[in-house]
């Protein structure tokens, strides 16, 4: 939770640093665009001054026709606020100049050549104050120069820029408050569903893994997760359950034998016995031994295919073949119940572990006979499926499987008769892991294997790749 705190409080944080960023990028811009806008208007009416000015010059001689020459220079500044001007001719005679900063100061300047020269302007600063000068030399029939400066203040626009600057930090300092105001409280409220499944969920433990979330409780932009969730319980609860299920099945498959041997030891030690029951005793302890290695090298097996360690060795099987050998292997067994095999249809050659697949078909093909009637037939049937698949069905008779009890076959340690003991059932007999190992070998070989059961039999459906 707390680490959950520290992300629910880092986003706030990079909201409100991202807010002020931007604002303080789209101030800056407009800061720039003003001062430029101001540098613009300056200089456009510097030069729209200096080029009146010396129009009035060509036109009236200050020295012959002053008064005309000074009325329409007052014409020419009316309307043009804290603008100052300063002429001289090339005697250095002031020939008019504007109450205001005394601009013969910009002669003695390093860069007042260059602002004729380049036609451009220049800042300076007199008196407390700071002004953008321009300056021109006109020349008049080769032997009359006069030379023109013109300043315009600049006070009132660095004051606005000041006032601009300082509102648009208060702005951007107001802004990034809302800003990181409002993430605190949108993620509150956002995050305030997602504690309370938090705590919903922390209170799930193996004793109430059986709880599942209401979707009606939370948003509906969580529901998805909800569900997901719930599935995910259930996915749990029905692996804890097989997990249950197996361990007290496997205490009781082992519980038989042991309790065999200890009962048999004890007889014997109770009582001297002669060689001949001695030796019979030891057979009956090897059958329970012999019994508990298969168990556990079954139990092995499905660990090695759980955790896909099973590496089958590929090599070219004719199925065809391989069952009908089988089917002679079983013979002895058929022959006691009169129970014959059709093997019906053919199919291509596929590529698999002959030991495996015969495991998984040998498996299969005890279980029919051991729940099939007397003198009835078991059918195998091949068939092709499509150029890269067959399929292999073993067809029973005999009681139908409940449909309740058919998606539960391949568990390890599922029986159909709940009571789970071969004690009094004639037909139930092994650990109950054999079709659990069958399903893991077609699997392994990339196939798949279900099981379908009427009145009239039960059908094992197997199909196979040809090629792994």
């Amino acid at each position: 939770m707390k680490s959950n705190n520290i992300i629910s409080f880092r986003l706030p944080i990079i909201v409100c640093l991202l807010t002020c960023g931007l604002l303080y990028c789209f101030s800056y811009l407009i800061e720039r665009s003003f001062e430029k806008f101001s540098i613009q208007q300056n200089v456009t009416e510097l030069n729209s001054v200096i080029t009146s000015i010396e129009r009035e010059l060509c036109y009236y001689s200050p020295d012959d026709n002053r008064d005309e020459f000074l009325q329409n220079l007052l014409l020419i500044l009316t309307g043009h606020h804290r603008l100052f001007v300063y002429i001289i001719d090339d005697a250095g005679k002031i020939v008019y100049r504007t109450r205001g900063p005394n601009l013969a100061i910009a002669l003695k300047s390093a860069v007042f050549e260059k602002i004729i020269a380049d036609h451009t302007t220049a800042i300076s600063d007199m008196n407390n104050s700071s002004y953008r000068i321009a300056a021109s030399k006109l020349i008049i029939d080769e032997d009359k120069q006069y030379i023109t400066i013109v300043a315009v203040g600049r006070d009132l626009q660095l004051e606005f820029i000041s006032r601009l600057r300082h509102g648009l930090g208060i702005l951007i300092a107001i802004a990034c408050i809302l800003a990181l105001v409002g993430s605190l409280i949108t993620i509150y409220f956002t995050q305030k569903p997602i504690n309370r499944l938090i705590k919903k969920i922390e209170r799930i433990n193996l004793k109430s893994i059986n709880y599942r979330i209401s979707t009606s409780s939370v948003p509906i932009k969580y529901v998805s997760l909800v569900k997901a969730f719930n599935n995910m319980l259930n996915r749990m609860e029905d692996v804890f359950h097989r997990q249950r299920n197996f361990t007290a099945d496997i205490a009781h498959e082992m519980r038989t034998p042991i309790t065999n041997l200890t009962t048999q030891t004890q007889i014997v030690l109770n009582n001297a016995r002669s060689t001949y029951e001695y030796r019979e005793i030891l057979y009956s302890n090897l059958e329970e031994y012999e019994r508990m290695s298969q168990m556990i090298s079954d139990m092995l097996f499905l660990a090695q295919a759980d955790n896909r360690q099973l590496v089958p060795n590929l090599i070219d099987i004719d199925l065809h073949k391989m069952i009908l050998m089988m089917c002679e292997y079983f013979e002895p067994l058929t022959d006691e119940k009169n129970i014959t095999f059709s093997i019906e249809g053919n199919c291509s050659h596929i590529q698999g572990d002959k030991m495996m697949l015969g495991r998984a078909i040998s498996n299969i093909l005890s279980n029919a006979i051991r729940y099939t009637p007397e003198n009835e037939k078991i059918i195998i049937a091949l068939s092709q499926i499509t150029d890269k698949r067959v399929k292999i069905i073993i067809s029973n008779p005999g009681n139908k499987i409940d449909s309740k009890d058919l998606p539960h076959l391949f568990d390890r340690f599922y029986r159909v008769d709940e009571s789970r003991h071969r004690e009094g059932n004639k037909n139930s007999s092994g650990a109950g892991i054999g079709l659990a190992i069958v399903k893991s070998i077609i699997e392994t070989h990339k196939g798949s294997i279900y099981v379908e059961s009427d009145d009239q039999s039960t059908r094992f459906v197997i199909n196979l790749p040809t090629i792994n």
